[in-house]
Parts: C-alpha cells; structure tokens; sequence
C-alpha cells in the first residue's frame, strides 16, 4: 500500500491513498477535512472515501463508460462543489476517473471473480485504514443498481465500519438500505422533491435537502438540510438573513459545518446527522 499523500494548497486539507488491485487496476480512496470522522483531525485528515466523477464536471469521463451521478438535476449540478475540485485539485479528480474506468471493468457483466475480488480488497483496506468511517462518493453518484449490490458487498465484508452515502440515483435506494452498516442519505432539491421523499420514506432512508434560493419543503424529523453557498454564515458578518428566518426545529437540521464553516468540532464525526 503507498503511504497517504497531502496534496492542494486550499481552504480545506485533502489526501489520498492507493489500493492496488489486479490486472494493473488499482482504486484511489481520497478524504478531507470535513468527512473525515474517527479516520484522524480536521488538520490531519486520512483517507476514508471512494469517488468518481461529478456530471457536472465537462467531460469527466476519458472512456466511453457509465454517465456519471445519472440522477442528477439541474439544481445539483449549478449548485455542485466539485466544479471547485476538478479546477482546483486537478490531481485528485483525476484519481476519480481512474476509479471509473477500473469500476466499469469489475461492473461488466460477466466478471463475477473481479466483483468479488475488488470487493474484497477494499474492505480490507477499509477496515485496516478507515475503521472510522467510511464515506461513498465525494464526487459521483451511484451508477446502477449493480453497482450498489458491488457496494453493499463492500459494506458487508466490513461489518464493523458505519458507511455513510448521498445518492440521488432512485433506483438504487432499496439495495442500498438492505446493507445494516451503511447510513442510506437520499438527496433531494426543488426539482427531484416529490420523487426523492417517496423512496426514501419508503425505504427507511434520511431525505437531505439542498436548498438554493433559502425555501424549504416540510421536512420530517431527521432531515438534513444543505445551504446553498449564498445562504452560509461562515464568517462574522456574514449576511444570516436565512439563517434568522428558520424555525428552532429547521435550525436543528441544518448542516453545520456548510452553514457555521469547518473545524475540527464542525465535521463529519463530531456531527452525527447523516449517520
């Protein structure tokens, strides 16, 4: 295994680590500050993620795979944080590209000794280097519903890692919630709403709600909700207009490492909401 790599000289601390596989294939788990839960510090972060391209980076792909986050919005992809990435840590979003090529291999039909195998590799690793926590997709989505039965196998392999995943990929979300260790977080915004709330009520999944213009749908207990940019109060003096107009129960959901800013007691971790 290559020794985790501090990279981008950015707001926030990103870092990776290789896994060789097979066949000159290998997966690249990322981490940062934020997510980075029981895995290390908001300083010091350890890789705890697996990743592939956002669709609403252009041309994310350098083959002609999966359509990247396949249950994407418009409201999602204006409103996408890894634009910022893939402009900023180049060599990191490449990492996830990678990922996709060697993930379309192990999904294709037929390779049931690869599916297994990489499935197993991973969770050893995870459960060697991310016992913590281990968070899918910092960028992407799930891709079809046999990639979600390959990620629940990862899930079960290791049984004692809490997973957490955001997944606007619909079709996924009954596959996903069987794996007992994995924290199922459905996304939702204006436009996919009526839809995302259905499968997640009927799943038993947590709906997380991005709101863009500060308007917000009834919420059930449990829901988290994602400030857009123009919405945070991460500063002094910050504009907290939207912030003053929620109720104490609306407060209580939203994300506060997005609104309130990072630090080592605002990440994932310390706040449990979406686990």
């Amino acid at each position: 295994m290559t020794k985790p790599r501090r990279s981008l000289p950015i707001a926030t601390t990103f870092c990776s680590a290789e896994i060789p596989l097979f066949d000159g294939l290998s997966f690249f788990i990322d981490g940062n500050s934020k997510i980075t839960r029981e895995n290390g510090t908001y300083a010091n972060p350890k890789p705890n993620a697996f990743s592939l391209p956002a669709a609403s980076v252009p041309d994310p792909y350098p083959h002609t795979g999966s359509r990247p986050c396949p249950g994407s919005t418009p409201t999602c992809r204006s409103s996408c944080y890894v634009k910022g990435l893939a402009q900023h840590a180049p060599d990191l979003y490449r990492m996830y590209s990678s990922n996709a090529v060697a993930l379309d291999q192990i999904l294709a039909p037929g390779n049931d000794r690869q599916f297994y195998l990489s499935a197993l590799k991973l969770a050893q690793w995870i459960e060697e280097n991310a016992a913590g926590g281990f968070r899918w997709h910092v960028s992407g989505d799930v891709l079809s519903v046999t990639h979600a039965t390959w990620i629940t196998e990862v899930c079960g392999l290791a049984p004692g890692v809490e997973f957490w995943i955001y997944t606007r990929t619909l079709a996924a979300v009954p596959t996903l919630s069987r794996a007992k260790n994995l924290a199922v977080n459905v996304s939702a915004d204006a436009d996919n709403f009526t839809d995302a709330r259905a499968v997640a009520y009927a799943n038993g999944a947590r709906l997380c709600y991005l709101t863009t213009d500060g308007t917000l749908p009834d919420l059930r207990d449990g829901s988290v909700i994602f400030p857009d940019y123009s919405l945070r109060t991460r500063k002094p003096g910050d504009d907290a207009t939207w912030w003053n107009t929620l109720t104490h129960d609306q407060r209580k959901m939203v994300c506060p490492t997005d609104q309130h800013g990072q630090s080592e007691a605002h990440r994932c971790g310390p706040c449990r909401k979406c686990f």
